[in-house]
């Protein structure tokens, strides 16, 4: 593997990465302005409820994969050209 081909691996990866964490931040901001509560990232707070914690372990996820997907897929694309 030539050192272009590493630092654009490499570049992708922490693109898609940084994405993913924003996406997860946005969406925790989101859950606690829809919830007034904050979103349910302690696992041994007691006033967290299983249902609350699964759907947000479900949304969080999702958003943050949906977005990791979007940036390395447009990445290849445009690397594609």
């Amino acid at each position: 593997m030539s050192n272009k081909q590493l630092i654009t691996t490499v570049g992708v990866g922490l693109a898609a990465a940084s994405a993913g964490l924003l996406a997860r931040k946005t969406l925790q901001k989101s859950w606690e302005q829809v919830t007034n509560t904050p979103a349910p990232k302690d696992k041994a707070r007691e006033d967290t409820d299983l249902k609350e914690a699964v759907t947000w372990a479900v949304v969080s996820g999702i958003g943050a994969g949906i977005a990791r997907t979007a940036v390395q897929y447009a990445l290849d694309k445009r690397k594609s050209k």
